[in-house]
């Protein structure tokens, strides 16, 4: 199977903005700020949110753990419906919940 796959340095904000529309778009709401893009599931399926600021912070909530930390480049997976972001801190994957796709 393919890997649909897209990596973007947060620095390359406009590109990662468009990537991260089109990857989280389909499964809930995604809000557009000059300094941070968010993206917040229906809470009548599941309650999760992802954020990426325009500096590399991101923040990302599910319903048994969140985190906070700082990313340089983020990787989007069409495939796992998976988002791994990478910096400093090491490496998080954010996968789109189980409730939300199909849905």
């Amino acid at each position: 199977m393919e890997q649909m796959q897209a990596e973007h340095a947060v620095n390359d904000w406009l590109n990662l903005n468009q990537a991260f529309n089109r990857f989280f778009a389909p499964y809930g709401t995604v809000i557009v700020a000059e300094d941070a893009i968010s993206f917040s599931a229906d809470a009548s399926k599941v309650s999760t949110s992802f954020t990426v600021f325009s500096d590399g912070r991101f923040a990302a909530t599910m319903p048994l753990h969140e985190v906070d930390a700082k990313a340089e480049r983020l990787i989007f997976n069409e495939t796992s419906n998976s988002l791994r972001c990478e910096g400093p801190f090491g490496e998080y994957t954010y996968r789109i919940p189980q409730q939300l796709i199909g849905a």
